[in-house]
């Protein structure tokens, strides 16, 4: 199954406004107060599906999208991979925060997921992605990551992680150790200031600053709750209001 999605965000009459939200099953869109919301109207992302979501955001225009649940990523009947692909352009001075809901690797699912922001002169960010390794009791699928924030062209960050039971160091600190739960984010905008790490029983997390202006998230943990107390703590600037949701 292919399918695609879109939003647009333009700033009009001192409102931000949600200009074009077009999607196609199983993605559809919401708008819910100040923010853009994703829900799934099936079970997807399944092996050999892909699914495309693109994200605009118009000069001075402020986006908030995110997701009413977490997405399962689910083996299909063969070996086939499913990928998602997520591409957002944001305008001069204009702001786009994207977190979603975790992605859960299923035991046996092979799933690539790319995300990809280029922003223009004077636009901020904050993007996150959170994934989970397996649901509870079973290990979990192959998973590769990829996100890659661009401004005015030049490369902020191009990082690339790869999960699952076959992957070369799985279970050692080459990788995520015991972890179960992690979180990798970039925020464009702020002062980044020196490097901030912090290692805990089960749990770490790094602020590393990729420009004076962006920094790049990186948290591991035993579980969801574990690993947002930490990336609160050491990444004030992820938060909405002090929550990170």
């Amino acid at each position: 199954m292919r399918a695609a999605a879109r939003i647009a965000v333009e700033r009009r009459n001192g409102h931000d406004e949600v200009v074009d939200r077009s999607c196609a099953a199983p993605i559809s869109i919401r708008r819910c107060g100040d923010r853009v919301l994703l829900a799934a109207s099936a079970a997807a992302p399944v092996g050999g599906d892909s699914l495309d979501l693109t994200v605009d955001v118009g000069p001075g225009a402020r986006s908030d999208v995110g997701s009413v649940a977490a997405s399962l990523v689910w083996p299909g009947p063969t070996d086939s991979w499913s990928s998602q692909t997520t591409t957002c352009a944001v305008a001069a001075e204009g702001h786009l925060r994207l977190w979603l809901e975790p992605t859960v690797s299923v035991a046996r699912s092979r799933h690539l997921a790319s995300t990809t922001v280029r922003l223009a002169s004077g636009a901020t960010c904050v993007i996150a992605e959170e994934i989970a390794l397996g649901r509870h009791g079973e290990s979990s699928g192959r998973l590769d990551l990829r996100l890659r924030v661009e401004r005015d062209g030049d490369v902020l960050v191009d990082h690339g992680e790869t999960f699952g039971p076959d992957v070369a160091g799985v279970g050692s600190s080459v990788s995520v150790g015991a972890a179960r739960h992690v979180c990798s984010g970039v925020v464009v905008g702020v002062p980044a200031g020196l490097s901030r790490t912090c290692v805990e029983a089960n749990r770490a997390a790094a602020w590393l600053p990729i420009a004076d202006d962006a920094a790049m998230v990186l948290a591991v943990g035993a579980d969801r709750p574990a690993v947002s107390e930490l990336v609160a703590r050491i990444a004030p600037e992820l938060t909405r209001g002090g929550l990170l949701w």
